[in-house]
């Protein structure tokens, strides 16, 4: 019996919807009213917070100009992620489908989801992080610790050493504070990186990527020069720029990436619209006399998504690492206990040996590297899943 012949590649992509093409009048989408209806719901928050909370939002939530760009990002991400992909149920299916058969992605994006949750609520079971020298270098579940390091050994203590206590699961460093807090505290704020600068990144690379390639002449050369000469500066030079004026800051680390890292990204939407805008559903779409928002709007960004879903998950792993770095080498903000700043703190031999306590660089650095790899692994998984292509 013959196999049945593959559908065509068109098949997958965007059809032109005659019906729409001639009304003129277009309702706002539920995506729009709902990011609207955000924007007015967090400038009624921040007016509150500015004028009667002036403290604490709510409990003993200090809000910072961090924190409501992190608010903001999260209402761009439900509004025009998480809404269209519900309101698309049998495509977001079909990806999911596809990446379904890619087990190490599959394990990988569980990974991811988990790893946003922990940044989002993990400090609510958790609690902060508090001084606590008395429970200074208590060791994790399994080991022991130099009882002479201890003040007050929460554990079994027998032959000069300190048993683990089931109060602080992954021990605590030099200052008592409890590393399974300061791993969550970790996670918040890659997450606050990947989120904010991943909300900059993402409609500058679009927009720019979008009318280079679809306007093309002089638009598309100046628009690609310029990203040339950008690409020659890096996010970190800025950043160190702002340091110096301004002073340790993630809110200026997140915004000079963002505003430096869309390059590459821009270039991978403008060869793809360069791609779509041949495409037959698009030149019918002109023929009938669409206008150029139209076909941008109805056509060419909800094709061009599946390029920029991938190359941001792959550009999250740069962002977590280098801030990590950054705030290894100490020009981090220092209240934040990101990754890195909690691995240095680790490695300071000031107070003891390294190898002493050697579970405070050690676990936040394994949380480090299994956040970057499963990012890596996510955006190659999402890379096949998303392909127009994939069921060919």
């Amino acid at each position: 019996m013959p196999a049945p012949e593959d559908p065509p590649e068109t098949a997958a992509f965007q059809r032109v919807d005659w019906d729409d093409l001639e009304n003129r009048w277009h309702r706002p989408r539920l995506r729009t009213v709902l990011f609207l209806c955000s924007l007015v719901g967090l400038g009624g928050l921040y007016l509150y917070d500015r004028n009667y909370a002036h403290v604490y939002l709510v409990g003993e939530w200090k809000v910072s100009l961090l924190d409501w760009l992190f608010l903001l990002s999260l209402a761009v991400f439900v509004s025009y992620v998480l809404v269209p992909a519900a309101r698309n149920r049998k495509r977001v299916l079909g990806y999911w489908r596809r990446l379904r058969r890619d087990r190490p992605a599959l394990i990988a994006s569980a990974y991811v989801a988990v790893f946003v949750l922990v940044g989002l609520v993990g400090l609510l079971v958790t609690g902060d992080v508090r001084i606590r020298f008395e429970h200074q270098f208590q060791p994790p579940i399994g080991f022991t610790s130099d009882a002479s390091l201890v003040h007050d050994c929460l554990g079994t203590a027998a032959d000069g050493r300190c048993g683990w206590s089931l109060q602080y699961p992954l021990g605590t460093d030099v200052r008592g504070y409890d590393v399974l807090a300061l791993s969550v505290l970790g996670a918040r704020v890659a997450l606050y990186v990947s989120m904010i600068t991943a909300t900059i990144v993402v409609p500058i690379a679009l927009g720019v990527g979008v009318v280079a390639g679809y306007v093309g002449g002089w638009v598309d050369d100046l628009a690609m020069a310029y990203v040339d000469v950008q690409q020659f500066v890096p996010a970190i030079l800025l950043y160190l720029l702002f340091k110096v004026y301004f002073g340790r800051s993630l809110f200026l680390l997140v915004v000079a990436f963002g505003l430096l890292s869309w390059g590459g990204i821009a270039r991978l939407v403008r060869s793809e619209t360069l791609q779509r805008r041949e495409e037959g559903y698009v030149l019918a779409a002109r023929s009938a006399g669409a206008s150029r928002l139209y076909v941008v709007r109805k056509h060419l960004l909800p094709n061009v998504s599946s390029t920029v879903v991938p190359a941001v998950a792959h550009l999250i792993p740069v962002l977590v690492l280098t801030e990590a770095g950054i705030a290894f080498l100490g020009f981090g903000e220092t209240e934040l206990n990101s990754w890195g700043m909690t691995v240095a703190h680790g490695l300071d031999a000031t107070w003891a040996d390294p190898l002493d306590q050697w579970w405070v660089s050690l676990v936040p650095a394994v949380f480090l590297t299994t956040t970057v790899a499963a990012f890596k692994l996510a955006g190659d998984g999402l890379r096949d899943a998303l392909d127009p292509r994939g069921d060919r």
